[in-house]
């Protein structure tokens, strides 16, 4: 082997599901049951559910286990685990992505926190499925007018009064100036 040849890809980095909401990326359960099929259209990052319990780190570590162990296997559940590793980094994300219902916690929001970021722990990742969808992330994540308009909307216009106080208030403008105009012309 080449000396400084890389073994694993480049995994794109995505920020915490925390920072993408508060950016304006919204999260939608899946419907579909296939847990891979994640997709990021116009904004929306749609994740099938997963139920999280006791038994679920067994699972993955067996199916990890598996990719790694046959390498003529394609490595989606280790990529579907490191996607899910970028993804959540506090208790913060676990509980975003259970608001969502994209995951059912059955375990404290500590331990699910701990769990997606141990998961894949010692494994090589040969091939990144969510390479492309990453990318449209940080794509749409680094348009700055998308976390502005999400500012606005969620510290502005989170309640509908708002909305009505600030319709009221353009006509009330509107009507003044031209009542304005109106006396000026006569």
């Amino acid at each position: 082997m080449e000396k400084g040849r890389k073994i694993e890809p480049e995994i794109q980095e995505i920020p915490a599901a925390t920072a993408l909401s508060e950016a304006g990326v919204k999260f939608e359960r899946g419907s579909d049951n296939n847990l891979m099929n994640i997709k990021f259209e116009d904004g929306v990052l749609t994740i099938p559910e997963l139920a999280v319990a006791e038994l679920t780190e067994p699972l993955f570590r067996n199916l990890i286990a598996f990719e790694q162990c046959y390498h003529g296997r394609s490595q989606q559940i280790t990529s579907y685990a490191v996607f899910m590793d970028k993804l959540i980094n506090s208790d913060k994300d676990i509980k975003l992505l259970s608001k969502k219902k994209i995951l059912a916690n059955w375990l404290s929001v500590e331990d699910g926190s701990n769990f997606f970021n141990k998961l894949y722990t010692d494994t090589v990742v040969k091939e990144f499925h969510y390479d492309k969808l990453c990318a449209e992330v940080n794509k749409y994540y680094q348009v700055g007018w998308h976390k502005q308009l999400e500012i606005l909307r969620r510290d502005y216009f989170a309640n509908p009064w708002t909305i009505i106080s600030l319709i009221a208030g353009i006509i009330l403008l509107v009507l003044t100036l031209l009542q304005t105009r109106f006396t000026i012309y006569q």
